[in-house]
């Protein structure tokens, strides 16, 4: 089985082209990581509201790729300094740079914040076992949208025992096993 991780993709293909169009501004672009002194890991939209110095926070998607599977886009700011964009968020696996598209149209609520839904993934082979897992993937990142709750500014990931519980292993069950089909290829 290969290893496979989910990492910034090396370049804006025909493939990143085709699922930024259908996020916020539609145009990716690289953006370099300078993580700020006391920026929070996960914490894009607090760490862009608290940097100062005159920056403006920028709304948009972060796109990740697990290579040769699929892209997915997940909610992300950045700062917009007069040298260009900047994330300042410290990176989960020591990115030097992020793929982002700007959102013009979404702006993150701090007085009311809400758990954040990803879109599909976009899918770079048409793999059958391939489609089977990423709809998987889909479908745990729905329940886990429905059952996350904002506390203070962080946000849980909360499931009540009985029946959510076990759909929650059930999901998580097929979820792994499609991936084991579709890794060992």
């Amino acid at each position: 089985m290969t290893e496979r991780t989910i990492t910034t993709p090396a370049e804006i293909s025909d493939g990143v082209r085709a699922f930024a169009a259908t996020l916020g501004d539609g145009e990716a672009q690289f953006v370099p990581v300078q993580p700020a002194e006391n920026a929070i890991e996960d914490q894009p939209f607090y760490n862009v509201i608290v940097a100062g110095d005159g920056a403006k926070p920028v709304f948009g998607w972060l796109i990740w790729e697990l290579t040769g599977y699929w892209l997915e886009a997940q909610r992300h700011a950045v700062l917009e300094t007069a040298e260009g964009l900047k994330d300042i968020t410290p990176p989960i696996d020591n990115e030097a740079q992020i793929l982002f598209v700007r959102d013009s149209g979404w702006e993150f609520d701090y007085l009311n914040p809400q758990p954040l839904r990803k879109p599909a993934r976009h899918l770079l082979t048409e793999d059958r076992d391939v489609r089977q897992w990423a709809k998987l993937a889909d479908d745990f990142d729905m329940f886990k949208f429905r059952h996350t709750v904002f506390k203070g500014d962080k946000s849980e990931f909360v499931i009540p025992e009985g029946k959510d519980h076990r759909r929650m292993e059930r999901l998580q069950r097929d979820y792994n096993a499609a991936a084991r089909v579709a890794l060992a290829k």
